[in-house]
């Protein structure tokens, strides 16, 4: 059976060559959808609006890497998504459907289900009659079903793995590469654009709740001793919902200053997210920054904010996440791998401590544990980091729990000695704040922001930032004389660096018609005064204002319109 495109957004997507279910020739797949030529010129501009935004114009030290999909099932034990990453699920015994069980007792009760426990969702569907959709049997047996897409790595299943449901892990595994690389200097901030997957159970949102999407986050690296100096970022007004549902409305720094946020990094990046937003065009008020409660937020986070917009058809959508993650991920990973992830950090004064230094008889434990002695040794590092002399306690054996299993270190083999020094710097695993935004998302909720009529038009009034085209180009009518003065327009504007749309097809009505539906911020046509050296009009979409501009000053007018100047004042219509 095709999906159903029943509302005006999804039936424009997918005439306009934004987007439509991906194999659709056989019936189509839930939560897969393909990205058009006009959607991917969207998304791609979405994309690097964000780079630009985050990391080429920050001034704060962001870098990019790539990490692969595919990810051994090792890192999502540590990173707690083996055990963690699941929804609820409701199967019906009769006709068998899948739902997700807190969305779906949230649809027929009209309540809020997000953060109830399985055991909570097992005792409402007992109590209230929640029903099949389909052949309305009720249904009560819930249970929890992860959302990782496994494969196996290599020939014969030799090595599990999962496809990322997130670019994080790739890079917190990959943190001391890309420290070390950029001159061990903290704060970092460390991004991804990839895809990720996720075995949703019952995707039915459009490009809302996909199986396959793309994901553009970064991790951002510091000392939690260290804030951020907001800058410009302290007088944004920032609309926020705490988790009691007070709203608050103000700037950045009274945000802060009232001790809402947990580390003021998170601000800062909520600040800045607010102004990103913007060049996509939401105003501030259409942003709400709605923080998540302790039972609703991951295993990881300290403090989250959802960053909601509103769209026609599924009302309030989170398209980007901001969480505090804490030391949480280096501090697993460390012990997973028995990997030392913490860095030093200078002290603003010195200090006497204890410290500790792991001792090692390397005959001895070389003879005992063979090629295993490495991974030990790492292992006794990483916990001498971690710990202190209490923490410690029995001082004769140390048990480890390694990837081969748990090993007892007995003092004659190696141990944790702690020695009183005076230090000028420290070792600390860095805390987190991760921006996380959905592109998909985002693409879904700006054409569904810009979308609109007039006079029995369809307008898709996309900021020209975004937009698939910059410029198009079409001769009044097919005329010979006219084809060839816009086609050169067309060629001399492709030259400049324009992305421009051309064509010829129809009336003039109907190609503006045309470029008002995907998003086209202007248009030229070239008619007979064209030819007689009177200049060419160029059409505004929104107003349908028109001005007379010179063939010369062609692209000086369109650099002026982007930036939102006004031709008659600037002496170019």
């Amino acid at each position: 059976m095709k999906l159903a495109f029943n509302d005006e957004l999804e039936e424009l997507a997918r005439r306009r060559g934004f987007f439509w279910p991906s194999y659709e020739i056989y019936g189509g797949t839930a939560g897969l959808y393909d990205i058009g030529p006009n959607g991917i010129k969207v998304k791609q501009k979405i994309e690097n609006l964000w780079r630009d935004h985050f990391i080429t114009s920050s001034l704060l030290n962001i870098v990019e890497i790539e990490t692969p999909m595919v990810t051994p099932q090792r890192v999502l034990e540590a990173s707690g998504h083996v055990e963690s990453f699941t929804d609820p699920l409701v199967i019906c015994p009769k006709c068998h459907r899948v739902y997700r069980a807190d969305q779906l007792a949230e649809a027929q009760l009209k309540i809020k289900t997000e953060g109830m426990t399985l055991g909570e969702l097992k005792k409402l569907y007992s109590e209230k009659e929640i029903k099949c959709e389909a052949c309305g049997t009720r249904l009560l047996d819930i249970q929890s079903f992860n959302l990782l897409f496994r494969t196996y790595i290599g020939p014969f299943t030799a090595e599990s793995g999962f496809l990322r449901p997130e670019t994080a892990q790739g890079i917190f595994t990959a943190f001391k590469r890309a420290f070390e690389a950029e001159r061990k200097k903290l704060p970092l901030g460390v991004a991804q654009v990839g895809r990720v997957a996720r075995n949703e159970i019952s995707p039915r949102q459009s490009l809302i709740r996909m199986r396959e999407f793309t994901i553009m986050e970064f991790e951002f690296f510091f000392d939690p001793d260290q804030v951020p100096d907001l800058g410009s970022l302290q007088n944004k007004v920032v609309k926020i919902r705490l988790s009691n549902n007070t709203l608050v409305a103000e700037k950045m720094k009274d945000i802060a200053a009232r001790g809402l946020l947990k580390h003021p990094w998170m601000g800062y990046f909520m600040a800045s997210t607010a102004d990103f937003m913007e060049k996509i065009g939401f105003t501030a008020d259409e942003v709400v920054f709605q923080e998540k409660s302790e039972k609703e937020r991951a295993h990881y986070s300290a403090q989250t904010f959802d960053v909601l917009v509103s769209t026609k058809r599924w009302g309030d959508v989170e398209v980007a996440g901001i969480a505090y993650r804490t030391d949480y991920d280096l501090r697993h990973h460390s012990e997973f791998s028995g990997q030392d992830l913490s860095v030093s950090v200078q002290l603003a004064v010195p200090v006497t401590k204890k410290v500790a230094h792991v001792w090692v008889n390397k005959a001895a434990l070389g003879k005992k544990f063979g090629k295993y002695s490495v991974d030990i040794v790492n292992a006794l590092n990483a916990l001498a980091e971690s710990t202190n002399e209490e923490e410690l306690g029995n001082k004769e054996k140390i048990i480890l729990d390694l990837s081969f299993g748990k090993v007892e270190i007995t003092s004659d083999l190696a141990r944790i000695e702690f020695k009183e020094e005076t230090v000028n710097s420290e070792k600390i695993y860095p805390h987190v704040v991760e921006p996380s935004f959905g592109a998909d998302r985002l693409l879904y909720a700006v054409l569904d922001h810009s979308l609109r009529n007039k006079e029995d038009r369809r307008i898709l009034s996309l900021p020209s930032a975004i937009a698939p085209y910059d410029i198009a180009v079409f001769p009044l009518v097919e005329e010979e004389k006219l084809v060839l003065k816009a086609k050169a327009i067309f060629q001399m504007l492709k030259k400049t660096g324009f992305e421009v749309l051309y064509d010829e097809d129809g009336t003039i009505g109907r190609r503006y018609a045309r470029v008002d539906e995907i998003g086209v911020p202007w248009a030229i046509t070239v008619d007979e005064e064209s030819i007689a050296g009177r200049g060419v009009t160029i059409r505004d979409r929104d107003s349908w204002t028109q001005w007379r501009v010179s063939e010369a000053r062609l692209s000086e007018a369109i650099e002026a319109l982007r930036k939102g100047l006004d031709l008659k004042s600037l002496g170019l219509a």
